[in-house]
C-alpha cells in the first residue's frame, strides 16, 4: 500500500548522506528507521517527529509501513470488529472455534466471510476443516477475514491475501459538514433504486438476495441514504449502521458509498457521509468507522483528508 499524506509512518532506510541521524547512534548499524506522520512523499519523504520535520532521500528508502493513528489494543480492535460484524451479519452465521462465520448467498465478502472475534481465535487445520464444512453445505467457498493481531501473524502469510483492507475511523462528525449541500433523504430501507445502484456490476444469485444481505443486521439500527436529481433517478447512496461493541461503545458503520458517474466531484458524496453522521449521532452513535481496500489509494486519501485514520486492516485469504 502506499502511504497518504497524514499518515503515521515508520520508514526504515539506510544510513548514508543526507539520511535523518540515527536516534540509536549506533555507528555499526546500516540501516535505522523514522516514526512520525508522513507530510509529503514526491519523492522524497518528510516525515514530521515531534517538533522537528526530516526528509529521506527516496533511494535511502528500505520500506515504510503504516500504523494506527494512535496506538489500539487488540481488545479494541476485537470491540469494533464485534460492531462491524452486527452491522453486516449476512443470513445466517455461527459461532466456531471463535470465528463468527457469514453466509450471505454469496453476495459481497463481508457477508460471505468468517471473522475472529473471540479471543485464542486460531486458524489451525482442525478449525480450517470446520470452517470449510460450513461453508460447502452452503455451496460456499472458505473466504476468511483474517484480521491484523486478532490471530497469529505466522497462520497467514501476508503475501497470501487476495484483497487488504484498512478500517479507518474517527468520531461521529469527522466529515465536518454540519449542513449538507444537497438534500440527502435516510430511510430505514433502501429504495429499488439504491439496490440497483449498489448491486450494479457486483455478481449476485437475484437483487432479492442483494436487499437481503445490505438490510440485515444484529441489533442497533440502518440507514440508507439517496441523494436524487431533479428527475427523481438516484444519483448517490450510502448505508448507516449503528451497532456496539464489545463494551456497549455505539459505533456508526458507513458502508455502500456510491456516487453515479457523471455526478462526482460535486460533493455528493460527502452529503451523504455528513447526513448519515448526523442520523447516526441521534442514534447514540460516537464514533464512525468505514472500510476501504488499501489499494483504492484515492478514496483512502480522500477520506484522509476529511479526518478519518487508520484504526487496523485486515486481509482476506480464499481457500486452495
Amino acid at each position: 500500500m502506499n502511504p497518504s499524506a497524514g499518515d503515521r509512518v515508520v520508514v526504515r532506510f539506510r544510513k548514508g548522506p543526507g539520511a535523518p541521524a540515527d536516534w540509536r547512534a549506533d555507528e555499526a548499524a546500516t540501516l535505522s528507521d523514522v516514526t512520525g506522520i508522513l507530510e509529503s512523499a514526491d519523492p522524497d519523504l518528510r516525515v514530521r517527529r515531534g517538533g522537528e520535520s526530516l526528509l529521506i532521500p527516496a533511494e535511502l528508502v528500505v520500506a515504510v509501513k503504516v500504523l494506527s493513528d494512535k496506538p489500539v489494543r487488540n481488545s479494541e480492535i476485537r470491540s469494533l470488529e464485534v460492531a462491524a460484524a452486527r452491522g453486516w451479519p449476512g443470513l445466517e452465521s455461527e459461532m466456531i472455534d471463535g470465528w463468527l462465520a457469514r453466509a450471505g448467498g454469496g453476495f459481497t465478502r463481508r457477508a460471505n466471510s468468517a471473522v475472529p472475534l473471540e479471543m485464542g481465535a486460531r486458524l489451525d487445520s482442525q478449525t480450517t476443516d470446520r470452517l470449510r464444512q460450513w461453508y460447502a453445505a452452503r455451496d460456499l467457498p472458505l473466504l476468511i477475514s483474517a484480521v491484523s493481531r486478532l490471530i497469529p501473524s505466522a497462520h497467514v502469510p501476508v503475501a497470501d491475501y487476495t484483497c487488504t483492507v484498512d478500517v479507518l475511523t474517527g468520531p461521529v462528525g469527522t466529515t465536518g459538514t454540519t449542513q449538507p449541500e444537497h438534500t440527502v433523504a435516510i430511510s430505514d430501507q433502501p429504495s429499488d433504486e439504491w439496490i440497483a445502484n449498489y448491486a450494479d456490476g457486483r455478481t449476485i444469485p437475484d437483487v432479492s438476495v442483494a436487499r437481503a444481505v445490505v438490510c440485515a443486521y444484529d441489533g442497533g439500527r440502518l440507514g440508507f441514504a439517496e441523494i436524487r436529481d431533479p428527475e427523481g433517478g438516484v444519483i448517490a447512496i450510502g448505508r448507516g449502521a449503528v451497532t456496539t461493541g464489545l463494551k456497549d461503545e455505539v459505533w456508526l458503520g458507513l458502508s455502500a458509498l456510491l456516487t453515479v458517474p457523471g455526478h462526482r466531484g460535486h460533493g455528493h458524496g460527502r452529503s451523504i457521509m455528513a447526513a448519515i453522521e448526523a442520523w447516526g449521532a441521534t442514534a447514540g452513535a460516537v464514533s464512525t468507522y468505514l472500510q476501504v481496500e488499501t489499494t483504492n489509494q484515492r478514496a483512502r486519501e480522500w477520506y484522509r483528508r476529511l479526518g478519518f485514520g487508520l484504526h487496523h486492516s485486515y486481509g482476506y485469504l480464499e481457500d486452495r
